[in-house]
């Protein structure tokens, strides 16, 4: 501590700031963090039915079940035994069907493989969450909702020490707490919110600050020490984050800042072997190979389809769509809307961010080691949403730096128009003449300015608060009444089974039942999904059936095997020749109708030329019916003449009860809407929709929302209308008509 304080003095301002001081400061920024995180947990108290299934709170990431079941698996010392994602690529049989004949194979002494796992073999995440958990009884999910206040506001304490060190110690406060309110962040790093995003600022900003360290340091120990401890924080990131591409970054920065500040050649040397044997050889390297190949690759691409030329005549293999491009978080935010995602203010946004770059251009040294953290927020200008994050804290830094530049121009003048205070005037009248340049006053003393500048970023962030997210409250990524049909599942299909579904719950699916998915939320991009998508979207139940079958034997390499062109993959896939093993189910949940957009969008690709025809369910509001009109906001329904604001035609009319149809009309038009209400009770209306003919006769709508299916290729298991449904399919007992 006292290293900090010397530092300091060699800092943008010419007087110390007082280090007890930030110090307090510092740890009321991060409890207001972490109490605002607790207090959204107190909220979910106070409505268990909402929030909890059981003694079991709900996330509010569909990706936190992933890692809470990998902490599981290693307090119980399973890691890595349980292969439940992607199948059935990772099967023995199918593995065993694709080795080369036993004559191709190495004949030689294979070593044994009995290696324990390691803790650095599983993810930190899962790490943490598995050993609060041992603590907590075993629950994992309650060990992984308490990490959130813990980590998610860590960020503030090395972002507001590095701007302690350059003498701006109120900026980087307010930067701390713009950062961690920020709608982008703290949605992400929210109540239920178990995912990496929750650190994912703070090794950032260790990082800069540790760079800052080595560069500052005037001894060689000093430099290899923060070195080295600035390798130790970029091996934690990636064992975090898993983004080795952050290493060569960081080693970047770290020989820049030494160069600037003239370090001798072999201390230079000493340095950079010093981080590099401490981030490890291997992270290194891996480090080099992906910052120029995948860093980020999948969300600074977001929206290109793959183009593939070919040779006139030559038969080229189909082009799958970019699953990125249905991913929310992917999305891209209008350049001039972005930083209206930082504060809902865009004057305070720009200002933030014109101040901080300015500080920038003036004080480039001090912004060296932040380069890499201050890159990822300017990426969300042009890439995806999700980088928006890390743009936060600069804009509060920069507001801090304004705020703070007004304070310390009016304690200026104030200095310069008053003189001693009424006490150092009457200790005055002493015969001791007051010495040459001494200063006396309120307004001459140090302490009492930097208590002005801290106290007006903090009237600063009250008058602002309303602009962040603050008051947020997050909901579960899955409705509670849905999770609680995932324990019937589990009761109603054996310990083999394996099911079909939308990625999306995958994670929460393996994680409540202990089954096998096809696709999930980390393995989504891969050809499977667009087929995924393809059977819920077409009318045949028949094609429902043979996708299904043949992505339940031959998986991801057999589309890879068949994939020399569309045709050929087609014809493939609709021809499978092989039973799957395990039991197979469908199952259908009530977020999908919101999320059938995204399965044609996907599904309705054409895989030779590229480009989809997404359609989906137009849900509407209606508010009453008269004399056989139904009345919803700009839509005025005609029931009897079969017409929607006397001008589109409606094909049908459709009432579903309980997931049954009670009632059809059909009218005399070709073509035209299907409109299909969703009743609640007998003559009680709870949704409407309007369809168009594909969308209707789809095997989604059909079989979850009309009960419709084929009984010689499907068997219902579960009617849980409207939260889920479930279907097994009658692969064992195929005959060839069903075929």
């Amino acid at each position: 501590m006292d290293y900090l304080s010397r530092l300091a003095t060699r800092s943008v301002q010419a007087q110390r700031p007082n280090l007890w001081l930030f110090l307090a400061m510092l740890l009321v920024c991060y409890g207001l963090s972490a109490y605002m995180r607790l207090a959204q947990f107190e909220t979910w108290k106070q409505n268990p039915r909402a929030y909890f299934v059981g003694e079991r709170p709900m996330m509010t990431t569909l990706d936190a079940p992933y890692w809470l079941r990998l902490g599981r698996e290693y307090q119980e010392g399973t890691y890595g035994t349980n292969k439940l994602r992607f199948y059935p690529d990772n099967t023995k049989s199918l593995s065993k069907r694709l080795a080369p004949p036993s004559e191709f194979q190495d004949q030689r002494p294979q070593p044994a493989t009995t290696a324990e796992v390691g803790v650095r073999d599983v993810p930190l995440l899962s790490v943490l969450s598995g050993t609060l958990a041992a603590i907590l009884d075993g629950n994992h999910y309650l060990a992984g909702t308490l990490l959130v206040p813990m980590l998610a506001g860590l960020f503030i304490i090395p972002l507001g020490i590095y701007f302690y060190l350059i003498g701006v110690p109120a900026a980087g406060l307010l930067g701390g707490l713009i950062g961690t309110f920020c709608a982008e962040y703290y949605m992400r790093a929210s109540i239920g919110r178990i995912d990496t995003d929750m650190l994912n600022l703070f090794f950032p900003a260790l990082g800069g600050l540790l760079v800052l360290l080595a560069g500052k340091a005037t001894s060689l120990r000093n430099r290899v020490l923060f070195s080295a401890l600035a390798g130790l924080a970029l091996h934690g990131f990636d064992w975090w984050y898993e983004k080795p591409g952050f290493t060569l970054a960081y080693f970047c920065v770290l020989l820049a800042m030494l160069a600037i500040h003239r370090t001798p050649l072999r201390t230079l040397l000493l340095c950079s072997i010093v981080f590099v044997v401490v981030v490890g050889p291997d992270h290194f390297r891996g480090g080099v190979g992906s910052i120029s190949s995948n860093l980020f690759a999948r969300y600074l691409n977001v929206g290109q389809e793959v183009v593939v030329e070919v040779a006139d005549g030559v038969s080229a293999p189909a082009a799958f769509p970019n699953v990125y491009k249905t991913i929310s978080e992917a999305e891209r935010v209008p350049m001039g809307k972005v930083l209206t995602q930082v504060l809902d203010s865009e004057i305070l946004g720009w200002l933030g961010f014109v101040s901080f770059g300015l500080f920038a251009l003036l004080r480039w040294r001090y912004v060296i080691p932040l380069l890499p953290f201050l890159a990822l927020g300017v990426f969300g200008f042009y890439s995806s949403r999700r980088f928006i994050m890390f743009l936060a804290p600069f804009v509060g830094v920069g507001l801090g730096l304004f705020a703070t530049l007004v304070v310390q121009y009016a304690w200026s003048g104030m200095k310069s128009l008053t003189g001693p205070s009424p006490a150092e005037q009457n200790s005055s009248k002493s015969n001791t003449k007051q010495k040459p340049g001494q200063k006396t006053g309120i307004w001459h003393n140090p302490l009492f300015r930097e208590v002005l500048v801290y106290g007006a970023v903090g009237l600063c962030f009250l008058g602002i608060y309303k602009n962040t997210a603050f008051s947020f409250v997050p909901g579960p990524s899955i409705p509670t009444a849905v999770y609680a049909t995932f324990m019937e599942v589990k009761k109603r299909v054996p310990p083999d089974a394996v099911i079909v579904t939308w990625w999306d719950y995958g994670y929460a699916l393996m994680d409540a039942t202990g089954l096998a998915t096809f696709h999930d939320g980390g393995v989504q991009t891969s050809p499977k999904t667009y087929f995924v998508a393809r059977s819920l979207i077409t009318p045949s139940s028949k094609d429902l059936y043979r996708i299904t079958k043949f992505l339940a034997t031959e998986g991801n390499p057999g589309i890879t095997a068949a994939n020399t062109s569309p045709e050929r993959l087609l014809q493939a896939v609709h021809n499978p020749t092989r039973t799957p093993e395990s039991p197979i189910y469908l199952f259908f949940t009530y977020d999908m109708i919101g999320k059938y957009i995204a399965f044609s969008n996907l599904g309705s690709h054409d895989l030779a030329k590229g480009g989809s025809r997404p359609k989906g369910f137009q849900k509407i509001v209606c508010q009453s019916l008269a004399n056989d009109v139904l009345n919803c906001n700009r839509y005025r329904i005609d029931l009897k003449q079969g017409r929607i604001n006397d001008r589109f035609p409606v094909k049908r009319t459709v009432q579903v009860l309980g997931g049954k149809v009670v009632h059809e009309q059909e009218y005399p038009n070709a073509q035209g809407i299907t409109v299909q209400f969703h009743l609640q009770q007998p003559r009680q209306i709870s949704e409407v929709y309007l369809l168009e003919e594909e969308v209707f006769a789809s095997n989604f709508n059909q079989m979850y929302l009309l009960g419709r299916y084929d009984t010689s290729r499907f068997e219902e298991v579960l009617n849980a209308f409207p939260l889920s449904r479930l279907y097994r399919f009658r692969f064992e007992e195929a005959n060839p008509s069903t075929e």
